[in-house]
């Protein structure tokens, strides 16, 4: 849902004719969020690449080609591509996604402030968690956790959820006012309110298609609903069935011999989800350290074809050099009602990513729905701490 674009001072060229940069440079991005509104985030061009920073957390992708005047932005990951051309002082241009028919525009500027120094001597502290409710007095309300550290008027953060989180987001306090924002490669965020009292009121910005009110509270205390209870199995199964081809068109199924006697951990993701990205670099290199635990992830993709699925998937193996199966279940839509049509003994599909862990006798322990990753902090660590114990316990039964 986003990418960049960037503005130029009279006299200085970022690229040559060729699309080649002449300098490094910082660039606050934009992507347009509707008719008032626009997400930032900071970025700098060098070598032919585009890093861009949020937080901790440093994306990139690659200037790989040239069209005429314009020039192409491609991730190493996901299928999205920006197009732009220089206007002189200023490159506009187009982030595409052709597989989910999105066509969203950009602009930049140079500098590394994303939001407007704060003015204000006196600012409001929004340090600590606020539970989040979105859409409140709406059919689509949802809880959630809102992670604020701050130092002076910088903040960082995240908005944890049942079904991951928004990753490492950052901003300013103004006054009464915080704003912190991000862009990942593939979604961009921008969290905007005001707090009155114990309260804050504002909005949630993703990409260009939506707004999303809400409200928060002051709440050291509040959890999410517990990730293992949120996905269960049909009623008469304690098994996960699966078979299908993985992405070298070989057919791999629940019953094949090299997941005998071994813990089986099959994590249900897509290509183009951030979240079941930082899942995959954490299992992945989890279950390096162990010859008794093994690793299947079954991908819903919403690529349009399945050589586009194929080739995401491939692109996602070899970026994270994945060296476990990856099985394409479906392509053309990632809507998870479809999806867990195709899972036989799943009773419904919540999030991406899922995660089922299985243990030596075949027997389903455990189902984690979603992923909340790194940006979470001390949240994450507590995960991990969980989770590996369960894991270790299994390996002596």
């Amino acid at each position: 849902m986003i990418r960049l674009i960037v503005f130029l001072v009279v006299g200085f060229s970022v690229f040559s004719c060729s699309g080649s940069i002449s300098s490094e440079k910082e660039f606050i991005g934009y992507l347009k969020a509707n008719d008032s509104v626009s997400i930032p985030f900071n970025f700098i061009i060098k070598d032919s690449v585009i890093k861009i920073t949020n937080y901790n957390e440093n994306v990139y992708l690659q200037i790989n080609s040239t069209f005429g005047d314009s020039i192409k932005l491609t991730s190493y990951v996901f299928e999205d591509f920006i197009m732009f051309k220089n206007h002189n002082d200023s490159l506009r241009g187009f982030y595409y996604n052709n597989s989910l028919s999105r066509k969203i525009p950009f602009s930049a500027m140079l500098g590394s402030n994303r939001f407007p120094t704060p003015k204000e001597k006196d600012y409001k502290i929004f340090s600590g968690n606020w539970h989040v409710i979105f859409n409140n007095g709406d059919n689509n309300i949802f809880n959630a956790e809102m992670i604020v550290n701050q130092l002076n008027n910088e903040i960082n953060g995240t908005v944890r959820t049942e079904t991951g989180d928004y990753g490492f987001m950052e901003g300013v306090v103004r006054g009464k006012r915080f704003s912190m924002s991000n862009f990942n490669g593939y979604r961009g965020y921008l969290m905007d309110g005001y707090i009155n009292n114990d309260t804050i009121n504002g909005y949630l910005y993703r990409g260009n298609y939506d707004a999303i009110s809400f409200k928060a509270y002051k709440d050291d205390n509040f959890e999410l609903s517990d990730p293992y209870g949120l996905t269960k199995l049909k009623e008469g199964y304690d098994e996960f069935i699966f078979s299908f081809e993985n992405i070298e068109g070989n057919l791999v199924s629940n019953n094949d011999k090299k997941f005998k006697n071994k813990i089986v951990l099959i994590q249900l993701m897509g290509s183009w989800c951030p979240n079941c990205l930082d899942e995959s670099r954490y299992l992945s290199k989890l279950i390096s350290d162990y010859d008794d635990i093994t690793l299947v992830s079954i991908a819903f993709e919403y690529a349009k074809s399945k050589d586009q699925a194929i080739k995401n998937l491939k692109n996602l193996k070899d970026r994270l050099n994945i060296n476990y199966d990856i099985l394409l279940a479906q392509f053309g839509t990632s809507n998870k009602l479809t999806a867990a049509s195709k899972l036989e003994s799943l009773d419904t599909l919540i999030s991406y990513p899922t995660l089922i862990v299985i243990d030596k006798k075949n027997k389903v322990k455990l189902i984690h729905t979603g992923f909340n990753g790194p940006a979470t902090g001390v949240k994450f660590d507590e995960f991990k701490l969980g989770f590996e114990g369960f894991l270790s316990s299994l390996r002596t039964q």
